[in-house]
């Protein structure tokens, strides 16, 4: 892997605007990007991105940070939720146009 310092759309600069502990490498194996938040001596990857570098990239940094999580979770529950009533009215109406009244 190799640590990007810097770009030309400056992205990175910008992901360490948000916090300074951010790290971005090019994991050339697996093609992708890893972000990485320094802990002292330690790392830990905190996201994996297999696009390009680019705004889409500072949003979902953004909204995966450990402040936003409760609130990620709450929309992830939402959108499940409207999932599962999507998919139960789909059953629902295949089955009732198999049923002879």
């Amino acid at each position: 892997m190799t640590e990007i310092i810097e770009d030309v759309l400056e992205i990175v600069p910008r992901i360490k605007a948000i916090d300074s502990h951010y790290r971005v490498y090019r994991n050339h194996n697996k093609h992708r990007f890893d972000i990485y938040r320094t802990y002292g001596l330690n790392q830990k990857l905190e996201l994996i991105w297999d696009k390009p570098l680019d705004e889409r990239l500072i949003r979902k940094v953004h909204m995966t940070r450990k402040e936003n999580i409760e609130k990620l979770l709450k929309q992830l529950e939402k959108d499940n939720e409207k999932l599962q009533k999507q998919e139960n009215d789909e059953l629902f109406n295949k089955i009732m146009e198999n049923v002879e009244i």
